[in-house]
């Protein structure tokens, strides 16, 4: 075998071992892009149950009934 040939053979190997460890790469960032819209529809559906808790708490609070105040009174003497 020649130098030439030698030199082929390996850069040859070279572009091979680098499409399997692009292949590798590809295939891991696909798994965290999906990770990551995993995590982003879960986060959307944490806000959306908060936003309503904070609606509802606000509709307590500034609501203009007496019966707010014994029920704040009612929540300091069962405590």
């Amino acid at each position: 075998m020649s130098m030439w040939t030698a030199i082929a053979l390996i850069c040859v190997a070279g572009m091979v071992t680098g499409i399997f460890t692009d292949r590798g790469k590809n295939k891991h960032n696909e798994e965290l892009s999906d990770e990551l819209n995993s995590l982003h529809a879960k986060m959307d559906a944490l806000e959306h149950d908060l936003r309503k808790r904070v609606e509802t708490i606000e509709r307590i609070v500034t609501s203009p009934k007496e019966d707010l105040k014994r029920r704040f009174d009612h929540l300091d003497k069962a405590s």
